[in-house]
């Protein structure tokens, strides 16, 4: 369901869940906000793929579980009509087993459907503006025990990166954007933009300044705060 014309100013964003209650309740809240225009509703895969197809896009809200397809399998089919759209996975328990593969595909971040409207709000223009965005409430499982494990261990941000993350903080410490970080070091935006949302993950923080703040300190986030 298409709600708003292309001409209309703000991220345009597009909300895919098959829960009536949570779509009206998001479209309603993110109507309060300026910066932002809800164009359209779609509540499975095949609703998502046409509202794109017709519907020039910036930010679409993806919820993991649809009744026709798995969200984190739509990634690629949404970037393949629209390469520069951002995508945000919605959750309404643990992403487990979803994060890896959902940014692997290229989503630019996850939310928890139970996050407050500003946290909403906050990751919806992050990731429009280039950036990645996890939800600060979001209990991260996967490789949850090897992170606590080296928090307890007293590692540092930078023994808990590879090689290649430490390379990628260095330059995103001299507030080089994803797509900068990409031409530098060879290699795909996707890839950076993978790299990047890994890295946050790992320090389990939701936004680059903070990662920049763990990795130039090198102490890790139970210290930090």
């Amino acid at each position: 369901m298409s709600l708003s014309s292309e001409e209309s100013e703000g991220v345009k964003v597009l909300v895919v869940d098959d829960h009536t209650l949570f779509t009206e309740g998001t479209v309603s809240l993110l109507s309060f906000e300026p910066r932002i225009l809800v164009v359209g509703i779609a509540k499975n895969g095949t609703e998502c793929i046409n509202l794109v197809s017709n519907t020039r896009t910036d930010v679409v809200l993806l919820d993991i579980k649809l009744p026709d397809v798995c969200g984190t399998d739509l990634i690629d089919k949404i970037k393949a009509v629209q390469p520069e759209v951002k995508i945000i996975m919605l959750t309404g328990h643990s992403p487990k087993g979803y994060v890896t593969k959902s940014i692997s595909k290229g989503a630019n971040g996850f939310l928890l459907k139970d996050c407050s409207v500003h946290e909403m709000i906050q990751g919806i223009l992050r990731v429009y503006n280039g950036d990645v965005y996890f939800s600060q409430s979001l209990q991260l499982e996967d490789n949850n025990d090897t992170i606590h494990s080296s928090v307890k261990l007293g590692i540092t941000p930078r023994e808990l990166l590879t090689t290649r993350e430490n390379e990628i903080m260095e330059l995103v410490s001299k507030g080089l954007h994803n797509k900068e970080v990409a031409s530098a070091l060879g290699i795909k935006v996707r890839t950076a933009n993978f790299h990047v949302s890994n890295i946050l993950f790992k320090l389990e923080v939701s936004t680059r300044l903070e990662a920049v703040l763990q990795w130039q300190m090198g102490i890790n986030k139970e210290i930090l705060y």
